[in-house]
């Protein structure tokens, strides 16, 4: 019955991905460390030269947006309460696997690329993404690392609006119009 209410299809009409991460499943033989080897490798995952040196490597510039106030935030999820125990909880159960869904994702796709990504090479990680998804396609940006949207954040937020306003996007059967809170964003932009 194509009038059930619990009837999903056309639920998600696209998608955006920016820099994912998709194909790397797993974390290996850390799932099986005994908890206090675990709990020692978690404590190296907050500490602040790991975060430095990610930190670092996530930017085209990192003179301009690698800072000190960019390494507190890109800590702070470790600071929290009860992030050693969901940590290691998820160490334990071998962590996530997405790679055999990302072919599943059938809706038109953009996928965002900083072209100086430093933690997913741009080459191998964008290009699975395209050879996965039957409807995605791919927008490099440029002079930018692993985050378009602080580092490039207008061109990020323009690529996003065009593909949100193409035709892929565009429902069958309707015309063109944009979102009024949408086209706030876009004369935003301009």
């Amino acid at each position: 019955n194509n009038n059930n209410n619990n009837n999903t299809e056309g639920f998600v009409r696209g998608t955006v991905l920016i820099d994912a991460q998709g194909f790397v499943d797993g974390i290996g033989p850390m799932s099986f460390l005994p908890a206090p080897l675990a709990r020692a490798g978690i404590k190296v995952l907050q500490s602040v030269p790991l975060r430095n040196s990610a930190n670092q490597m996530s930017y085209y510039n990192p003179e301009t947006y690698a800072t000190e106030d960019a390494l507190k935030v890109g800590r702070l999820h470790c600071l929290r309460d009860g992030w050693e125990d969901g940590m290691l909880s998820f160490m334990q159960s071998g962590g996530f696997r997405p790679k055999e869904k990302v072919s599943q994702i059938d809706v038109p796709t953009l996928v965002l690329w900083g072209r100086q990504d430093g933690i997913l090479e741009g080459k191998e990680f964008a290009q699975k993404f395209i050879d996965a998804m039957p409807n995605a396609e791919l927008q490099w940006v440029e002079e930018c690392g692993h985050v378009p949207h602080l580092e490039q954040p207008e061109l990020t937020a323009r690529y996003i609006a065009d593909f949100l306003e193409s035709d892929k996007m565009t429902p069958l059967g309707k015309s063109a119009s944009v979102n009024p809170l949408f086209g706030n964003l876009l004369s935003f932009l301009n």
